[in-house]
C-alpha cells in the first residue's frame, strides 16, 4: 500500500517538475488548484473518517457477522448487493460505512459486492439522473446487462481470498 502511494508521489512531483520545466506560468495555476480541492480533503474526510470511529462500537458487530461475514456465503453477497443498490450516500460517507462493516465482521466478498453495487446501481443516481435524462429504455437496458456484476464480483472475490489465503 505505501508502495503505490510512494510511487503516485513520485508521479505527481515528476509531473510538476516537468511542467515547471517546460510552462513554469502553468506552476501557479497548479498550486492554486491544488490549494482549492485540497480543502475537502484537510476540512470534509477527517471528519467521516472520525464518524466512522465513533460509528464503529455502535454497530451490532454479531448482527454484521451474521448478515455479511464470511460464513454466510451466497447469502451475505446478496445481502451486500441489496445494500449497494439501496445506500443513496456520497463517496465520502460511503467509504467510512464500508470501513466500520469490515471492522465489525462483514467479509471481503460481501463488502466487494457492496462497493460493485453501490458504483454500478446507486439508486439515487439512477432514479434521480439517470431515468430524467436518459430515459426508462436506456436506464432499463443499462441495468440489465449489468445486473450480475456485484454477485459476480463477490464470488471473484471468495475466489481470490481462497487462493491468497486472506479472509
Amino acid at each position: 500500500m505505501y508502495y503505490l502511494a510512494g510511487t503516485i508521489w513520485v508521479g505527481v512531483i515528476a509531473y510538476l517538475l516537468f511542467t515547471w520545466l517546460k510552462r513554469p506560468e502553468k506552476v501557479r495555476e497548479i498550486f492554486r488548484h491544488f490549494v482549492k480541492s485540497g480543502r475537502i480533503f484537510v476540512g470534509i474526510v477527517p471528519m467521516a473518517l472520525l464518524a466512522a470511529g465513533f460509528l464503529t462500537p455502535l454497530v451490532p458487530g454479531d448482527f454484521v457477522a451474521r448478515c455479511l461475514g464470511d460464513s454466510a456465503g451466497m447469502t451475505a453477497i446478496m445481502v451486500g448487493t441489496l445494500a449497494g443498490w439501496c445506500l443513496p450516500v456520497p463517496p465520502i460517507i460511503f467509504y467510512p460505512i464500508v470501513a466500520v462493516l469490515l471492522k465489525t465482521g462483514a467479509g471481503m466478498p460481501a463488502l466487494t459486492a457492496l462497493i460493485c453495487a453501490w458504483s454500478v446501481f446507486g439508486i439515487h443516481r439512477t432514479m434521480l439522473m439517470e431515468l430524467p435524462l436518459m430515459g426508462r429504455y436506456f436506464v432499463s437496458l443499462r441495468v440489465m446487462c449489468s445486473i450480475a456484476f456485484p454477485p459476480v464480483a463477490g464470488l471473484i472475490a471468495i475466489l481470490v481470498s481462497r487462493q491468497l489465503g486472506v479472509s
